[in-house]
């Protein structure tokens, strides 16, 4: 077939999108899951030794700051020149594995 007559008949031709970032934004999301899911129990079990003692005047100060180093840490490393070059799902996946680390970090130090 002219080529020509290809472009008329199905319009320009289009290069296959590169299925490459997909293997790196799956291991980010279940780096996420993880880190989520670990930071989700800690949360629990401390609302619950809270609930246990019996205080009622609030969530206690460090418990504020481990939570604000939590997110901190990600948001700090993403502000970063070198991450900011990466591709998305690279910037997701280093996020990931930075919270991930302070997820199961915590975990260990609260076992």
């Amino acid at each position: 077939m002219d080529p020509d007559t290809h472009t008329a008949l199905y319009g320009a031709a289009r290069p296959a999108r590169s299925p490459r970032g997909t293997g790196v934004a799956v291991v980010a999301a279940v780096l996420w899951a993880v880190a989520l899911l670990l930071l989700a129990g800690l949360g629990f079990l401390a609302l619950w030794a809270a609930a246990d003692t019996g205080t009622t005047e609030g969530i206690p100060l460090h418990w504020w700051l481990i939570g604000l180093a939590v997110v901190a840490a990600p948001i700090g490393l993403l502000s970063t020149p070198a991450v900011r070059r990466l591709s998305v799902p690279a910037r997701a996946l280093v996020s990931g594995l930075a919270l991930c680390s302070i997820a199961v970090g915590l975990t260990l130090w609260a076992a």
